[in-house]
């Protein structure tokens, strides 16, 4: 493999990757797209996993910041008479608060290697 598909393949990794998509999925797709064994990928999945420990706190950082300001959006709309508010904040809270725990499995899956 030559250095340039080999780091067209770890961008694309750690795109995926950042995009929350199973692992699984992720190599069968790059080894078809790169014409390369689903071992070689694997193990650029692995090596690339751990490179982006900082970057996924930080975006789980980020994610979990902006949830709480819409949970706690939505909590305060109970008092007033918007449910429409009321039902978006805790719907955007929630899935921001998932959203973040994901990353933040990613960047511990990608510290134990």
């Amino acid at each position: 493999m030559s250095t340039k598909q080999h780091n067209h393949l770890e961008a694309y990794l750690k795109d995926e990757m950042l995009q929350l998509k199973l692992m699984s999925f992720t190599i069968k797709k790059a080894s078809k797209r790169f014409n390369l064994s689903k071992d070689e990928v694997k193990s650029t999945y692995l090596k690339v996993r751990s490179m982006i420990r900082k970057e996924a706190i930080n975006r789980g950082i980020v994610y979990l910041l902006l949830s709480t300001i819409f949970l706690f959006v939505g909590i305060k709309s109970v008092q007033g008479n918007s449910g429409y508010i009321y039902l978006g904040g805790l719907l955007l809270g929630s899935a921001g608060i998932l959203t973040a725990l994901g990353y933040f499995v990613l960047a511990i899956k990608g510290s134990s290697q």
